[in-house]
């Protein structure tokens, strides 16, 4: 009897039920909120929130417009660094104000 390596039998059976593109988008969301925190601080972490992803689009909410125009204006350097992670997984960024 063989034993097989706990690692791969959870990511088989992740694919086989097709909940890798949720752990997927819930891994974005994560990294979007750590990202944030990393640029602005722990205040703005709360002004600004990953909700979810959809179609290889990240929607956020922003209570202040401020700062979502400031999130607009690091759009580009957000999206690197999340693609870099999770190979092009989102392609733009959408805004709830």
């Amino acid at each position: 009897m063989s034993f097989a390596n706990l690692k791969q039998i959870l990511s088989q059976r992740v694919k086989q039920k097709g909940l890798a593109q949720q752990v997927t988008a819930a891994l974005v969301c994560e990294e979007f909120d750590k990202i944030i925190e990393e640029k602005w601080g722990k205040k703005v972490k709360n002004k600004a929130r990953a909700l979810y992803l959809k179609n290889n689009t990240l929607t956020i909410a922003s209570l202040s417009s401020v700062m979502a125009q400031e999130i607009k204006l690091h759009e580009k350097d957000i999206l690197n660094k999340i693609n870099k992670k999770f190979n092009g997984a989102v392609k733009r960024i959408r805004y709830l104000v």
